[in-house]
């Protein structure tokens, strides 16, 4: 009986990995990763809990740091969770250049 659960255990999983791997690969078969929430990143950076993130809570995040006043676009002197979202939007790719030498 165990032998049984054990191969059907087995072939169940055979069956199941890869459509789960498939599933998270594009068209042109690269895995996607998944995108970051920016409300919970928000969240663990918005120590105070104030619903906004200022200088001094963004100062160990280089990158945040760097362009805070650019990102403060009501210039409040502190990034609402909006203004953080804008931050974490993707902008599409440009296209590479072996792709568009593909026709060629």
């Amino acid at each position: 009986m165990k032998i049984k659960a054990l191969i059907l255990s087995t072939i169940l999983a055979a069956c199941v990995i890869p459509s789960v791997v498939q599933a998270a690969q594009n068209e042109e078969g690269e895995v996607k990763k998944k995108a970051p929430n920016p409300t919970k990143i928000f969240a663990k950076l918005d120590a105070d809990k104030s619903g906004a993130l200022s200088k001094d809570e963004v100062a160990k995040n280089k990158g945040l740091t760097k362009r805070f006043d650019k990102l403060d676009t009501d210039e409040s002197g502190e990034l609402s969770l909006d203004e953080f979202k804008a931050t974490m939007e993707k902008k599409p790719k440009k296209a590479k250049a072996k792709d568009s030498d593909a026709g060629e």
